[in-house]
């Protein structure tokens, strides 16, 4: 309630006095400002009414902070501010009193509660354009004690120094600081204040190349003592191309990078990363990615990197390079696997924790303490008591299932972590599957038009004059793909790629004509590869035109189904098409069985990509992965009679019949791969 009534009235004077400063963040230093002075007021290390009239004439941090000093600066604290103070009118002033007296005390606070007013005062967007997105206090301080536990205070503190390598408002560094000062135990106040400074100008690094959020992160850091001390240790730049810390120089690494793929990054930059972390940074991979080898190279021998970052990298194909690297030049100690639930406010992007320690040989008997996170139906406001569980070790928890696993059971191509249970459920299916999907299918991906409007009709629409109807193909998307079936399409595609001359179809023409500018100006037909009236991407339509199996791209469960209609298809859509049966007796009815059944469901889910919550990511490289069994041939056949038969049943709904049918489909797996009954069970529970 106290953070909320001053972080609202923070904004309503965002709102009503923006026309003040040119730039916005003028405005947020005037408002850290009033923050930085509050606090001090409200905890007697400075007193307001004695000084209000001569801070009102110099209302810079460094009067407001030398008026706590008791003398000048030596040093200017931040060097971006403006030497002359800005006069200050009447009003202002007035609504500054009210803040600082008549506000919510921060008596006793935690000056962290600086860097969630900052946070408050950010525009949503800009930290989504940024990959900014800062680390919730609750997971900032599990991360802290997690990568201090073998922290013991004494002489070596001297030399002990912890880096957060894009620091943000400092939520990361400001509980470091927190959890090393518990740890130290009852101090004197003169012991309190050597190792305040300490910290300070020795101990905390932090880099962003935000300069106001250095700037919150230095204040924060300063208010933490009873004294003025100027944390020396606080850089704007770029950890990534400059070099502020020396290689080999920092005991711990504690990092939230920024969030930021490939398509936001600037061509220049992107290039200059790749070359420079080339052995982690290819393709499509994440900046996140460079954090970790950066990382790396900071570290001491025997150092410990501990980062909450998007848990994409542990399945995502463009991650592969940076699981090797992580795989040669760690040991990884802990993986938390928040499994798509985004504990992160405002966040898209899954997270998960992984805490690793450099070393130069990695022993073959390496675990891994593993917390991967139930698949449950999470509210917001739950978070806290989520994250509040990681730390109940000497219990079972409700939340995730904690086990160990072998560093060398890890597979460079996707890390599957999987509980002892899981392990052997998948040992049991891949023991009899000679197979993989890709040995017996061939994918390809729906149609991308660049322009809808353009070429997608519904299929209700009147019968356009002259368009021959070999040119409209039955088109469906994503949501048209279910289990064992596909919707009759309800709309068309003007399928113009087999088309050589365009102008001699008028009629196309005269429909186009109206779309022809947005259509040239598609890259493809920008550099001369793409006729203007093409389809974007078009695809083989012979890959259409026949018997096919369909997927949908994300789903929350395995969906295939046989399209019988050769209709095409759009690029949320996949399609599977087999390949000759030169040594084995798979058809599409099987494979259709196969793949919807629960085991298989459950198969995919262990370490296919998860998209939040409940979605997955059926993406070819991943889902081809699927062993694949070797089944007779007279099997073969009750397979079929089994597929005709639940397409009967769902045409005649009789949803009790299908049920039957599928359960027996099921059994007869779970009979095949040889499951016990406590494996059967874990698989029915996991929908």
């Amino acid at each position: 309630m106290k953070f909320q009534e001053i972080s609202d009235k923070l904004t309503r004077f965002i709102h009503k006095y923006n026309y003040l400063a040119e730039e916005r963040s003028a405005n947020v230093l005037f408002l850290l400002k009033c923050i930085v002075l509050k606090y001090l007021a409200d905890n007697q290390q400075l007193d307001f009414e004695a000084h209000q009239k001569a801070i009102k004439k110099n209302f810079t941090l460094d009067y407001v902070l030398a008026i706590w000093q008791g003398r000048p600066l030596e040093t200017p604290f931040w060097g971006q501010e403006q030497t002359e103070p800005q006069p200050i009118g009447d009003e202002i002033w007035a609504w500054v009193s009210d803040l600082i007296q008549s506000s919510p005390a921060l008596a006793g606070e935690n000056p962290g509660l600086i860097g969630n007013l900052y946070e408050a005062s950010l525009l949503l967007n800009h930290k989504k354009n940024h990959g900014v997105f800062y680390t919730p206090e609750n997971i900032a301080r599990y991360m802290a004690a997690d990568v201090l536990e073998a922290f013991s205070p004494g002489n070596q503190q001297q030399d002990f120094r912890v880096l957060d390598p894009a620091c943000g408002s400092g939520s990361l560094l400001s509980a470091i600081y927190d959890a090393i000062m518990v740890r130290s135990g009852d101090l004197t106040p003169e012991q309190q204040a050597t190792q305040h400074r300490q910290l300070l100008e020795t101990g905390l690094l932090g880099v962003d190349r935000d300069p106001m959020a250095c700037l919150v992160t230095r204040l924060i850091l300063t208010l933490k003592g009873k004294e003025y001390v100027k944390p020396l240790g606080i850089f704007c730049g770029d950890i990534l191309t400059e070099e502020l810390v020396a290689v080999q120089s920092v005991d711990v690494v504690i990092g939230n990078p920024p969030y930021v793929g490939h398509k936001e990054i600037q061509t220049d930059y992107m290039k200059q990363l790749k070359n420079r972390y080339g052995e982690v940074y290819r393709d499509k991979g994440d900046l996140s990615y460079c954090f970790i080898y950066r990382g790396w190279e900071l570290l001491k021998p025997g150092g410990q990197l501990i980062h909450i970052t998007s848990r994409y990298f542990i399945e995502a194909l463009y991650g592969k390079p940076l699981r090797a690297f992580i795989r040669k030049a760690f040991a990884i100690q802990e993986i938390v696997d928040f499994n798509g639930l985004r504990v992160i406010e405002g966040v898209g992007v899954d997270p998960a924790i992984i805490r690793l320690l450099k070393t130069n040989r990695i022993d073959d008997a390496q675990r891994i303490q593993v917390k991967r996170f139930f698949i449950k139906n999470h509210k917001p406001e739950s978070y806290s008591k989520l994250i509040e569980s990681l730390v109940q070790t000497d219990q079972p928890s409700d939340f995730y299932e904690s086990f160990e696993l072998s560093q060398i059971q890890l597979n460079d191509d996707s890390w599957r972590l999987y509980s002892p249970l899981t392990r052997r459920i998948i040992e049991k299916i891949e023991a009899k599957t000679p197979f993989t999907l890709d040995n017996v299918v061939h994918s390809f991906q729906g149609i991308i038009t660049g322009n809808d409007k353009a070429f997608i009709f519904e299929a209700t629409d009147p019968v356009r004059p002259g368009f021959e109807s070999c040119w409209l193909k039955p088109w469906i998307k994503n949501k048209d793909v279910k289990a064992f079936e596909v919707a009759k399409p309800q709309k068309q595609i003007l399928y113009t790629n087999q088309i050589s001359a365009i102008d001699e179809h008028p009629e196309l023409v005269a429909h186009l004509e109206a779309y022809r500018e947005k259509l040239k100006n598609r890259r493809e037909c920008k550099n001369g590869k793409l006729a203007w009236y093409k389809l974007q991407w078009g695809r083989d339509p012979d890959h259409f035109e026949r018997r096919k199996i369909v997927f949908p791209y994300k789903a929350t469960q395995n969906r295939f189904a046989i399209d019988e209609a050769h209709a095409y298809f759009s690029a949320d859509v996949y399609g599977l098409i087999l390949k000759p049966r030169l040594y084995h007796q798979i058809t599409e009815e099987f494979l259709v069985l196969l793949l919807n059944s629960k085991l298989y469901n459950y198969y995919f889910k262990s370490y296919g990509k998860k998209l939040g919550d409940k979605l997955y990511e059926y993406y070819p490289n991943t889902l081809l992965r699927l062993g694949i069994p070797d089944i007779k041939d007279e099997t073969i056949k009750v397979f079929k009679d089994s597929y005709d038969r639940i397409l009967e049943l769902k045409k005649s709904g009789d949803n009790v019949g299908l049920g039957k049918i599928l359960a027996e489909i099921d059994q007869w797996f779970y009979v095949f791969f040889e499951l016990n009954q406590i494996e059967i069970a874990a698989i029915e529970t996991n929908r």
